[in-house]
């Protein structure tokens, strides 16, 4: 069985993290991973030996088992009485770099899904700040989907979900982890696309918007279809998901520079917590099935 990994700074953030990990891991019928990197080295001051090494990471594996009880458990419990679909929960305590030790984990056999804090929003890791780096180096080179929680994001909940596209290479992309996602959850699908200069390429863009949804393996055969005009990406898409009332905003792309474009620092921060809304991103490095 494919498995979310939620990791942990222990901040308001990553408990919110958790806890919507755990709500898809219910809904999506996966297995949860809620999983802390550390550097023994800037956690404690002390001279490192390795009595002090096995003692910071008993101290951390033990503050990491509370700290998934304490946000994993009131979920779970809102499923009382459906013990057969509940997900199998561990925890991980790793020593390395944040970054390359989760990028690793995004690639493996059975990580279906990351879900973590995203850009600015964690205040537990040593050294502080440096979670936003993180989530944005997964995002654009895992090997999974991952989703961005916003800072103080509350229960969980996707009612309405929108897909925001560049052209229909985009669709085609994100559709097999959208369609999924989709089937589980059950929301109210838009498709939203933001208008470019040229009317004509805007033309030939929506008409192979149509035909791609009368075709196989389209994510959602019931949607809405949200035409935004001509402006900044960035600043059309936070306002429209606070008009429109989005519980998660997905990205991907066929082509590297749209999807970097999105996701670039300056963009990211704003889109995640501007919104207040999750951002599931789809990395272009492989098709997800």
């Amino acid at each position: 069985m494919k498995r979310i990994v939620v990791p942990v700074d222990f901040s308001a953030t990553s408990a919110a993290a958790t806890r919507f990990g755990t709500y898809l891991a219910e809904t999506m019928k996966m297995d949860l991973s809620v999983v802390h990197v550390f550097d023994v080295r800037l956690s404690t001051s002390q001279t490192i030996s390795s009595r002090a090494r096995a003692a910071e990471r008993q101290r951390l594996e033990d503050r990491l088992s509370y700290f998934t009880r304490r946000n994993v458990e009131p979920v779970l419990a809102t499923f009382q009485g459906r013990m057969d679909v509940l997900p199998a929960v561990k925890t991980l305590a790793l020593e390395g770099g944040a970054a390359k030790q989760l990028t690793e984990l995004s690639h493996a056999e059975d990580v279906g899904l990351i879900v973590m804090g995203g850009v600015g929003t964690g205040a537990g890791l040593q050294p502080p700040g440096a979670f936003g780096g993180v989530a944005r180096a997964v995002a654009l080179r895992g090997g999974c989907p991952v989703i961005l929680i916003p800072k103080d994001y509350g229960y969980p909940r996707v009612e309405r979900l929108a897909l925001a596209f560049d052209g229909t290479d985009d669709i085609r992309h994100m559709s097999g982890f959208a369609r999924k996602i989709i089937r589980a959850l059950r929301p109210e699908v838009h498709f939203v696309h933001v208008a470019g200069r040229d009317a004509e390429a805007e033309w030939q863009t929506k008409k192979e918007f149509l035909d791609l949804a009368c075709g196989p393996n389209f994510p959602s055969y019931t949607y809405h279809l949200d035409e935004l005009n001509h402006g900044p990406v960035v600043k059309q898409l936070l306002t429209y998901t606070e008009r429109t009332g989005i519980d998660l905003l997905i990205l991907g792309g066929e082509r590297r520079g749209f999807l970097e474009r999105l996701i670039a620092p300056g963009h990211l921060r704003p889109l995640i917590n501007r919104s207040g809304v999750p951002i599931l991103v789809i990395p272009f490095q492989r098709q997800v099935l």
